[in-house]
Order: structure tokens, then sequence, then C-alpha cells
């Protein structure tokens, strides 16, 4: 049972005191919380400690407030993942170099992952990104494409912390893919280049060849590496939305 707090932060105490009651009683998803004066008594601290600690962990994820009943223990999502990266990526200043390297530690064990536990269902999503992608008409359209096809085999790994994981790096990737593409482009690079890419991991895939999959996201990846490192030239007036313009690989 966590000790009474009798240091300063008293709410940075509680919620680290709360977790460890979570973990303690092993409550899960959904499960309540003791109610906020029992907790108050418990930790020998006022009401509105509590209060500003169980308000905290909420903000992170970890708990689920409710209005007229007690808080229930909650599992972080990706949104909330999201948000940390995005503050750390922004606040330390991370280089697109670095988030290119864990892109691709990320992507490649997805793939290799993806190789052997893909379902039918997995495939169906695969192929249906791969027929948008061929379809694209705008820069918007061809990140769309881009997006589900790596989500669907972030899914396909059959581990749901690789999918969370690719999710919450989305909101960070997505500058990170317009510079790659704009320096894709300004190096001679082709979209059917990129579309022959996806395709031959997909086959991989398919075929359950975990070698063969991480070697074909390495390649493509490599693509990426392209257009990151190239210097970028102004392409003379691109249609706005234009597949000329901004956007993924």
């Amino acid at each position: 049972m966590p000790r009474s707090l009798k240091r300063n932060s008293l709410a940075e105490q509680a919620a680290e005191a709360i977790i460890e009651l979570i973990d303690d009683q092993q409550l899960r998803d959904g499960d309540p919380l003791p109610a906020t004066a029992d907790l108050a008594e418990m930790l020998d601290v006022s009401i509105p400690v509590i209060r500003e600690a169980v308000a905290g962990l909420a903000a992170i994820g970890l708990l689920r407030r409710h209005q007229g009943r007690e808080s229930t223990v909650s599992v972080p999502n990706s949104s909330h993942m999201a948000r940390l990266l995005t503050l750390r990526v922004v606040g330390a200043e991370v280089e697109d170099e670095r988030l290119q390297q864990f892109r691709e530690i990320v992507e490649v064990g997805n793939a290799r992952l993806a190789a052997t536990h893909r379902t039918p269902n997995d495939l169906a999503s695969m192929d249906a990104a791969m027929d948008q992608m061929r379809m694209v008409r705008t820069a918007e359209d061809l990140h769309a494409a881009d997006v589900d096809f790596h989500a669907a085999i972030a899914r396909a790994t059959a581990n749901d912390l690789c999918e969370l994981t690719l999710e919450a790096l989305e909101p960070v990737l997505w500058r990170l893919r317009r510079r790659v593409w704009s320096g894709w482009v300004a190096a001679g690079g082709s979209l059917d280049s990129i579309i022959s890419a996806h395709s031959i991991i997909l086959e991989a895939i398919r075929a359950g060849n975990e070698s063969d999959a991480s070697q074909a996201m390495s390649e493509h990846l490599a693509q990426a590496r392209t257009g990151l490192e190239a210097p970028l030239k102004k392409v003379s007036s691109p249609a706005p939305g234009s597949l000329m313009a901004e956007t993924s690989t």
C-alpha cells in the first residue's frame, strides 16, 4: 500500500502513489479507483491534492474521469503517446535524420513480423492501399495511401505495440514525409518507383518471407533517405495539390 506523503510536490507524488496502487491491486482497464476521500486518507493528503493528481493522470491517459462517480483505470492509446513524442521532438529540436533512423528501425521490424503473422484481412488492406496508391492524383491522396499501407503492415505484425508506435509516430512523421518527397522529386525520383517499392514489400509479406520483406522495406526507406539527403530545388509552378508538390514516400 502506498505510504503517506510528506514531501513537496504532493500532487506529483500522489500521482505516482496512485500508479503504484493500480499496479499493486492489478487494476485493469475500466476498474474503478477507490473514492477520492479514501485516497486522500490513504495517502494522508487533502482531497484537492488527489483531484489534481487524478487530473494529471487523466491527461496522459492512465485514468478516465466520470461525472458523478469515481475515476476508472484507462489504457493510454496512440494519441497520448503521439502527444509525448511531438512535445519531445519539438522541445528537443530532434533532427529529421534522427526521425528517419527511428522510422527505419520501426518499419523494417514491422515488415519482418508482418511476413510471419499476416492474415487474409491484413493482405486485403494492403492490396486496397496499393490500389489507392496507383490511382492517386494529388499529393494528399498519395500521402493517405502511403499511411494506410504502412498502417496495414503494422496491424499485420499481430503486436499491438508495433501498431501503437507507428500510429503515435504519424504526427511527427508528417513533416518528415513532406521533406522527403520534396527531396525525392528534386533528385529526379519518380512516383512509379515508389509504387514499385511498395508492391515488392507487399509481395514479400504475402509470400511469408521475413528476410525479403525486411530487405524490401529497407530498400524503400533508402528511397526516403535519398529524398531526405537531396538538396531541394524549386519546382517550377506545380499545381496546388499536384504530385509535384509536397507529399509522402
